[in-house]
């Protein structure tokens, strides 16, 4: 709430997501607060803009784990939900080249700076809460205009000298804003025909100081024409080359990421539910309607990293250019293959196919915290298959047979990228899954037999 001077109720910061907060992490204060609607920003342009813009912060999950999510329209055009708990609001505006450059009395307007102070203030001013401006326009580089603006915001400002006037004047433009805009968390001054007329209430100059203090603006986006490209050679180019896939249809999964973008920043279904969830005071009974929609506009790592699309060459076993490797381990594979009476011939080549695994997945792990994630639901999904093949196997055998040599033909018929229950976190072929599979098994995950000692060579 605001008091007669436009201040808020303090916060020493939004708390970060706990293990109560749920598992996808919207218990931040942030995702319990509902957005305002903003009805006028449907305009096909301005979406495709923004998630562009959106995208840039997506396709940097790829390869850094600083991001943990990002939640589309959510107080402003995205959400950035950094790691370490804090967030970040992020407002784009798109700017025509003949529009010319951004003055301080445009930005604090049409430039969103009212609706971003508003929105801070929303979120109870927490201290882990950063707010960002990001236009493709230049700023008026005259003396003390919106330039000079940009230069004394953030934490670390790089022009200090003159700060408390600067404060002064987007006080009175954001207060001379609230007079055609009925923004709740901006008092409601005496309308005066000149700027300098307008009376600012001392606390609410303090506040914008402390605005400008967690306010970042941005002129690093590129124009509407050039940003597709732009984004798809300065950031998905070289995640695609740190993470060493192979195959990828640049185009095709930029796209992807774009148009899923978009689907989150489309959705409507809760609009009704908005005005009972922050009329009603304890906010219980709604809370699972609104992570269920943050959970429809939040873009993850996963979903990124599915979005990569690939051309139809088939991978090969072992990465080209590259010596090979024979994987640590294999003895208690020999011996549970041995013992299952697989053939020595066949057995063989599980050794050579699990050192491809090993290889490939050394090649293609991004090297973040989700990489042992991605490996945990892929070996899930293996060992799922090899149970399978394995009770099929035994099914087909007399009681009693060994049906090690039978549950390995299974395995080679049946383990299928294609019928895997999720896709894999990269390109695979049905040799890679065999090769995975054959290393659980060295794992002592599965067997080829009767479970047994492996510490003794089996008869």
């Amino acid at each position: 709430m605001v008091d007669a001077a436009g201040v808020g109720s303090g916060a020493e910061g939004v708390k970060p997501p706990t293990e109560a907060d749920g598992p996808d992490g919207s218990g931040n204060a942030i995702f319990e607060l509902a957005p305002e609607e903003d009805s006028g920003s449907d305009t096909l342009g301005r979406y495709r803009y923004q998630a562009e813009v959106a995208a840039r912060e997506c396709l940097a999950m790829l390869t850094e784990d600083a991001i943990d999510f990002v939640v589309c329209e959510w107080h402003e055009d995205f959400v950035v939900a950094w790691a370490d708990g804090s967030v970040e609001l992020v407002s784009v505006k798109h700017r025509e080249e003949n529009q010319g450059t951004w003055s301080l009395t445009e930005l604090c307007k049409s430039g969103g700076l009212a609706h971003l102070f508003d929105r801070w203030c929303a979120c109870e001013c927490a201290a882990n809460v950063r707010l960002r401006l990001a236009t493709n326009a230049a700023l008026s580089p005259i003396k003390d205009n919106a330039g000079t603006l940009a230069r004394m915001c953030g934490p670390e400002p790089e022009l200090t000298d003159g700060l408390p006037a600067m404060a002064e004047t987007v006080a009175r433009q954001i207060l001379k804003v609230r007079w055609k805009q009925p923004y709740p968390n901006i008092p409601d001054t005496p309308q005066v025909s000149k700027l300098a007329d307008i009376q600012v209430p001392t606390a609410f100059k303090e506040k914008i100081v402390r605005f400008l203090a967690v306010l970042e603006i941005s002129c690093d986006p590129p124009q509407r024409a050039h940003i597709t490209d732009v984004n798809i050679q300065r950031l998905l180019v070289p995640a695609v080359e740190r993470l060493q896939l192979a195959h990828v249809d640049l185009e095709s999964t930029y796209r992807a990421i774009v148009d899923r973008i978009e689907r989150a920043n489309r959705d409507e279904s809760d609009r009704s539910q908005l005005a009972v969830y922050i009329a009603d005071p304890s906010r219980v009974r709604h809370s699972t309607r609104m992570q269920q929609r943050i959970g429809r506009r939040r873009i993850t790592r996963q979903i990124v990293r599915q979005a990569i699309a690939y051309t139809t060459v088939q991978l090969p076993t072992f990465p080209r250019g590259k010596t090979p490797v024979v994987a640590p381990g294999g003895v208690k594979l020999g011996r549970k293959l041995r013992r299952g009476l697989v053939p020595s011939d066949e057995a063989a080549f599980a050794e050579r196919l699990r050192s491809a695994w090993y290889m490939t997945w050394s090649e293609r792990r991004s090297g973040l915290a989700g990489d042992e994630t991605d490996l945990m639901n892929l070996s899930m999904d293996v060992l799922e298959m090899a149970f399978e093949c394995r009770r099929h196997a035994r099914a087909q055998l007399a009681e009693g047979s060994e049906f090690g040599n039978r549950m390995n033909d299974l395995l080679a018929e049946k383990l299928k990228v294609d019928a895997l229950l999720s896709p894999p976190p990269f390109l695979l072929s049905n040799l890679h899954l065999r090769g995975l599979a054959y290393q659980l098994c060295d794992e002592c995950l599965f067997f080829f037999s009767d479970n047994f000692d492996t510490d003794e060579e089996a008869s």
